[in-house]
């Protein structure tokens, strides 16, 4: 990597919805990355892990309205590029088989673009329960893509905007801007900027507290055929949740297999793109390389740890207390009961596990026995999927006790 100045991005932005409705394509609109990289993902062409791509926003201070607007920074004969701030997309997945990665990306967002094909009724299945994932991690500002305006007449896009406008007033987002677009020919990219900028605005978040970050990806960034001397640590990519970090802290990651949590020091701090930090703070997606032997950060098998400055994680567990609230399902508008000695699956920061409910342990709260340790808090958020006919469902969403 080319050691040069950069600039971190401030806000992690989500781009949700359900499959096939152009959110990876969206993604490359604004930020010329195509974010589907893995050759699964590649071969089926879905999304299957969670994309990331940074892209700087602009404004020309010389237009009129919404058309100063861009990621490219070029103003063509309206004035000079004035840089707005510096996002980062987390891409999730939309397929329903997937939600537990969509829900592990919920955690790291600030803000999110639903986007919502207008050649289809809205909503579709992974639409509505992304949307429910978002409330679940407490995030309020969404603007809404209509994509594939292309594709219908002005009657069905006219239909189509109605429905969402519906959908939104349903699920608590009433008021969400809802802009149409066409990401595969970049129409109404400036007026979706203009938009976010308006409406996802970037937390204030405080440096001075411990520093806690959630990891959503790894690597092993040696070349096969490295000799051993010159071998490089493995490194992390996510989140910093609070706090910061800095080139040579001594940091503390977990939770480890056999539940304990280990040091290691930070020897670069890097964004997307390449460019290099000294310093890095809570926003958006940031990657950082360790001394961790490379062997145990290949292939994203770190995604779901939690990073903190040595002696503040709290002490990794398999037993967890949580109240909890059901969900409504989509289909027949029913409520789904959790049981004694049912499976579930956990999605608890980036991480997500499967756990047994152990027991009522009082009103609207269940103790879960979880397969693998996990780091938590007391007040964090839990989403919680059940098994149905059609597979892993989002069911009900509690916190930590």
């Amino acid at each position: 990597m080319v050691k040069k100045e950069a600039m971190q991005a401030e806000i992690n932005i989500g781009m949700i919805g359900h499959v096939d409705h152009g959110k990876t394509s969206l993604v490359k609109a604004l930020t010329t990355k195509w974010t589907d990289t893995h050759s699964e993902e590649l071969k089926k062409g879905i999304s299957i892990r969670l994309g990331y791509a940074d892209a700087t926003f602009y404004n020309c201070d010389k237009a009129k309205g919404s058309e100063g607007y861009n990621a490219t920074g070029k103003c063509e004969g309206i004035g000079e590029a004035k840089v707005l701030r510096k996002v980062s997309f987390v891409d999730a997945p939309g397929h329903e088989t997937l939600m537990a990665t969509m829900l592990s990306g919920a955690a790291l967002m600030d803000g999110a673009v639903l986007v919502i094909a207008a050649n289809e009724s809205c909503p579709q299945p992974s639409t509505a329960e992304h949307l429910m994932a978002l409330s679940i991690a407490g995030v309020k500002n969404v603007v809404v893509a209509q994509n594939k305006i292309d594709l219908v007449d002005l009657k069905r896009a006219k239909e189509s905007y109605s429905e969402i406008e519906k959908f939104l007033k349903e699920y608590g987002y009433e008021g969400a801007p809802i802009i149409p677009i066409a990401a595969n020919f970049g129409t109404n990219i400036d007026l979706l900027i203009e938009a976010i900028e308006k409406h996802i605005p970037t937390k204030k978040k405080d440096d001075s507290k411990p520093l806690k970050a959630f990891i959503v990806r790894s690597f092993d960034i040696n070349k096969p055929g490295t000799k051993i001397e010159n071998l490089k640590g493995g490194v992390l990519g996510g989140s910093i949740i609070q706090g910061k970090m800095k080139i040579g802290d001594v940091i503390e990651v977990g939770p480890m297999d056999n539940g304990k949590t280990f040091e290691t020091k930070i020897t670069s701090i890097g964004i997307e793109g390449g460019g290099m930090l000294k310093e890095a703070k809570a926003g958006g997606l940031i990657a950082f390389g360790t001394k961790i032997d490379p062997f145990f950060t290949k292939n994203d098998e770190m995604r779901g740890q939690v990073v903190g400055k040595k002696g503040t994680l709290p002490a990794p567990t398999k037993n967890i207390k949580v109240k909890v609230k059901l969900l409504k399902r989509l289909i027949d508008n029913m409520k789904t009961d959790l049981k004694a000695n049912e499976f579930v699956v956990l999605a608890i920061g980036t991480s997500t596990t499967v756990g047994q409910i152990i027991k009522n342990a009082g009103q609207d709260e269940f103790e879960i026995a979880t397969n693998s340790f996990v780091i938590v808090e007391k007040g964090e958020n839990v989403a919680i999927s059940k098994r149905d006919p059609s597979g892993w469902r989002l069911s009900a969403y509690g916190t930590i006790q």
